[in-house]
């Protein structure tokens, strides 16, 4: 057994949440790509596809030290072919149950990663399961691109690519500034109950998604008017969301948290490697009857202070544990979550073949009551909400997404005294 190096922070706690709640946190991409394909050869395809990452071919090892501390090390294991699967239908498939189905099925114990594709007539459905341990946004969108070449056209123009390193202890690029908002691990525990939170054991719960698709017309609209006012897609719905969230719930403050890509705090590997580099973020938002570009400034600035001030962990793997444990324990929930990577269309030419692209992560543990990902496909702006079901119900959830696009402008009604972003609805 070869072994490559000790876990970082964010990797032990997304290795402790996989494991210890019921496959919390792991992460699907689904595809649909347009074509004619045969199963020899594409198995073929996918076994090259596999071999060429050193983040598919490892796995996770657990030992004891002599002063009985846990210690977390990734060592070098070939994948398995069971990992690899190919099924042929000869009719259509009903995608949202298999993602949903997908989302739900925990990883095999020792499988950091599974891949399931499904041949209907002139396409075929991929679905790419792995743990957060060994993904992010960054490292999906080199994975996928690597996988759509070899399937579509039997090359890959990336390289060989390398695991990244351990970021602990690592010089970070950062500007000193006092936080106004927290740098955390996705870890914490809701210091109050929350009357949208329904007591319920992580084995009794299942990821729920919700979706919402806006049209070319809808989608550019807001691409369009945001760019006019100096804002992000990211500060817009974020801004959006907790604006939503408030009064949805009856609340005068949201703890609004932001995931995070953590590469921009580092050079070279660790801002190269494949696997997981992300950090979270916590901001406080309150509910104001300002603007949407107005909060959406506030949130820009507590982000930046916040990610300023942000470091990797320093807990010892124990303490992160030990935290997990709590989170899994927990009867309440942190408030939202909102991606902050994937609102970039896909560009290469490779995708001209590909229908859509979506990626949801497990919620099973009590972490964000919800999580909106935001990303952009053929310039169709893409909504999808995670959550905990029945611990977050899906009327609330539902409530949320009927707020968020009424903030937006995109509906026929207006939350008392707010002003939306665009009126599309006119």
């Amino acid at each position: 057994m070869k072994i490559l190096r000790a876990l970082s922070d964010i990797e032990a706690a997304f290795h402790y949440m996989h494991e210890m709640g019921n496959g919390s946190t792991q992460v699907v991409t689904a595809a649909r790509v347009n074509g004619d394909f045969e199963s020899a050869s594409l198995s073929a395809k996918l076994s090259n596809w596999a071999a060429r990452h050193e983040v598919l071919n490892i796995a996770i090892h657990s030992s004891q030290t002599d002063s009985e501390q846990e210690e977390l090390f990734f060592f070098r294991k070939p994948y398995q072919p069971e990992q690899l699967t190919i099924h042929q239908e000869s009719q259509g498939v009903e995608h949202q149950q298999i993602f949903i189905e997908e989302v739900n099925t925990p990883l095999q114990a020792d499988w950091p990663w599974r891949l399931s594709v499904i041949i209907v007539p002139e396409a075929l459905y991929i679905y790419f399961t792995r743990s957060h341990v060994i993904s992010d946004a960054f490292t999906t969108r080199v994975l996928l691109q690597s996988l759509l070449e070899i399937i579509l056209w039997n090359v890959s123009t990336g390289l060989v690519t390398k695991l990244i390193p351990n970021r602990n202890k690592q010089p970070l690029k950062k500007v000193k500034a006092d936080p106004a908002g927290e740098s955390t691990l996705p870890l914490g525990i809701a210091s109050n109950s929350q009357r949208h939170c329904t007591i319920s054991s992580i084995a009794d719960r299942q990821t729920k998604i919700l979706r919402r698709t806006l049209d070319r017309k809808l989608s550019a609209a807001i691409i369009t008017t945001c760019k006019a006012r100096g804002i992000t897609l990211n500060e817009c719905f974020a801004a959006a969301l907790a604006e939503a969230y408030a009064s949805s719930l009856g609340i005068k403050q949201v703890e609004l948290y932001t995931a995070i890509n953590s590469r921009r705090h580092f050079d070279e590997a660790l801002a190269s490697g494949l696997g997981c580099n992300i950090h979270v973020l916590k901001c406080p938002m309150k509910a104001m009857p300002l603007p949407l570009d107005s909060q959406a400034i506030q949130y820009r600035s507590a982000l930046s202070k916040a990610s300023s001030a942000w470091e990797p962990s320093p807990l010892r793997y124990s303490d992160i544990k030990l935290k997990v444990s709590e989170l899994c324990a927990a009867d309440t929930f942190l408030g939202p979550c909102i991606t902050n990577s994937g609102i970039s269309d896909f560009t290469s030419a490779i995708y001209r073949q590909v229908d859509f692209v979506e990626t949801a992560v497990n919620r099973n543990i009590a972490n964000y009551s919800v999580v909106l990902h935001l990303s952009s496909f053929r310039g169709r702006l893409h909504l999808l909400y995670s959550y905990a079901s029945p611990a977050m119900p899906t009327s609330i959830v539902k409530e949320i997404d009927y707020a968020l696009m009424t903030k937006l402008g995109l509906l026929e009604t207006s939350l008392p005294g707010q002003q939306p972003l665009v009126r599309i609805a006119q």
